[in-house]
């Protein structure tokens, strides 16, 4: 690894952060749950799959807001992200997470940084993460037209999750899904996730947006709990992989749409497309894999 004095974050490639103890208590756990209109009488005894993201950021805060690159978070961007489950998330247990800046690829003055994250309690592998970030020290130029901030509490169509569905491939299932502006500062608590682009008018606006928006990670909460819909189980999703394709303001509804399009030949998992959009403009678009067979440890 090169120097971490040149401010360049090709840099900071091989960097390793933690381990470092989350602990998934009850209090956090439900705070989650509520704030992303997931299920809470499913998510007792386990967090539920989009819990992930605060453990992904107990260690990927540290790198995204390094001193040392802070010129290149001029533009910073949330290109992918992946998760994989092998077991699940205990509710009451500490996990170890670690995080990597595997890969830094430099594009025409942009950064695209490979960044890993693994939790384990004990000795068992919880959750893989993946994520790949754009980074660069030039701020957006494309004029964008500056919207008001709607009020702090107003959310557009919103559903809660709780409702099961059925296997059925190639039938489309899908449902409303909104956060206020109040719901971006609360989730920005339970995750650690405080990137000023979903608090701060002015820092949304400089980076060319017109306004505050909604976290990508919120929004993959979203896709996984729809996707859990499906299964049983503490453990519904083996792996979830989704691409960030705009934004989503607070206050607007965009529609979760899950689509299950093959079952594998033992008939214990399910790929599940995955999107969620405002009218024909996708948001989100990925897709799951689906526990059909429980994990119950």
């Amino acid at each position: 690894m090169g120097s971490l004095d040149a401010m360049n974050p090709a840099d900071m490639e091989g960097l390793v952060i933690g381990p470092v103890t989350h602990s998934v208590d009850r209090e956090r756990v439900a705070t989650f749950v509520d704030v992303t209109g997931d299920d809470p009488d499913r998510w007792t005894n386990h967090a539920p799959p989009g819990y992930a993201a605060a453990l992904l950021f107990a260690v990927a805060a540290d790198f995204l807001t390094d001193e040392r690159i802070a010129p290149y978070l001029a533009t910073l961007i949330h290109v992918d992200q992946q998760f994989t489950y092998p077991e699940p998330i205990g509710v009451g247990r500490n996990i170890e997470i670690t995080g990597t800046v595997q890969r830094v690829r430099e594009r025409s003055g942009a950064y695209f940084v490979t960044f890993v994250a693994e939790g384990r309690d004990g000795d068992r592998v919880v959750v893989e993460s993946r994520s790949t970030f754009l980074m660069s020290d030039q701020a957006a130029t494309d004029a964008v037209e500056e919207e008001p901030e709607p009020t702090v509490d107003l959310r557009g169509e919103n559903r809660t999750a709780g409702e099961r569905h059925s296997i059925e491939v190639g039938k489309t299932v899908g449902f409303a899904k909104s956060a206020s502006r109040l719901d971006l500062v609360r989730y920005a608590a339970a995750t650690g996730d405080f990137n000023p682009l979903h608090w701060d008018h002015d820092s949304a606006v400089a980076a060319g947006l017109p306004g505050v928006v909604a976290h990508g990670l919120l929004m993959v909460s979203w896709l996984a709990q729809h996707a859990s819909a499906f299964a049983e189980g503490p453990a519904p999703i083996a792996a979830i992989k989704v691409r960030f394709k705009s934004a989503l303001r607070p206050a607007s509804s965009a529609h979760l749409e899950a689509t299950p399009i093959g079952i594998s030949d033992d008939g214990r998992n399910a790929s599940v497309k995955l999107r969620l959009g405002t009218g024909k403009d996708d948001v989100v678009t990925g897709s799951a894999t689906v526990r059909l067979g429980e994990v119950t440890r």
